[in-house]
């Protein structure tokens, strides 16, 4: 048994901590970079505007020296979450009906046109997300978070768990390789019952090694001086070049395709 999302998340770890211009530009910048492309791509409605901005990010996963097919590998694994809202936009839009199925169910243009809009927004949006999870560690987001002036509990709540996640897994597989010791496997012709108990007994072990990590987390960090009003000191640096036009360069791209939409160009 593999846990292939900790897995993905270590090697993206790794990626996101590689040096290129796009991996040293300022935390916060990417951030409003991501928040800004996908206001833009869920508020249009153009498509030659999607694939303005979808060749733009693809540009800039290669910039990154990132591999653009496991970009896209990645976008297509998470889509199908938004393909299974999609898929039922056109049987429960009101519009001109296009097929009648049994049982009353209609199929319309509007749901089908519906569907189009929405997948391609979620494309927009997943891939620029991707390419931001690609260039900046999670510590760098969690400080991006606390920069931007973000709920001080949801920053803090964040950066333990960029802190711990890789600790847990640890755990939990030093947990799993002690019970493989012991000949337990879930293809083996143990009876069933038991191997739900040892599957309960391994939640039951790392709830428990959680709540004793927490509490000596806690306890070093009120041994600190921390309290829910405490802040943490970065030094002032100015933006970087590549900073400032890294998000110059979406915002003129952006009024150049709102313009274009404007005088109906596109």
């Amino acid at each position: 048994m593999q846990l292939v999302s900790i897995a993905e998340l270590q090697q993206q770890e790794y990626l996101s901590n590689q040096n290129s211009v796009l991996h040293n530009i300022d935390s916060r910048i990417k951030l409003i970079v991501l928040i800004i492309t996908i206001v833009f791509a869920v508020t249009s409605s153009n498509y030659i505007v999607f694939l303005v901005l979808e060749l733009y990010l693809l540009l800039l996963i290669y910039i990154s020296g990132i591999s653009v097919k496991d970009a896209l590998l990645r976008v297509l694994v998470i889509l199908p979450f938004g393909l299974f809202i999609a898929i039922f936009q056109p049987f429960i839009q009101p519009g001109d009906i296009l097929y009648t199925l049994p049982f009353g169910i209609n199929i319309t243009l509007q749901g089908i046109q519906f569907a189009e809009l929405l997948m391609a927004r979620l494309v927009i949006s997943i891939t620029s997300i991707v390419l931001f999870s690609y260039i900046t560690p999670m510590k760098d987001i969690a400080e991006a978070f606390r920069r931007l002036h973000m709920p001080n509990e949801f920053a803090m709540i964040f950066s333990l768990f960029v802190r711990f996640v890789f600790l847990f897994y640890d755990e939990l597989n030093s947990i799993r390789q002690a019970q493989a010791s012991r000949c337990f496997s879930l293809t083996n012709s143990t009876p069933y019952m038991w191997k739900l108990r040892q599957v309960g007994y391994l939640f039951l072990m790392m709830f428990l090694k959680a709540y004793e990590r927490g509490e000596t987390v806690y306890a070093s960090m009120a041994s600190r001086g921390y309290n829910s009003e405490s802040t943490i000191y970065y030094s002032k640096e100015g933006l970087s070049t590549n900073s400032i036009l890294y998000i110059v360069i979406p915002i003129i791209i952006m009024i150049a395709l709102t313009l274009l939409q404007y005088f109906k160009i596109i």
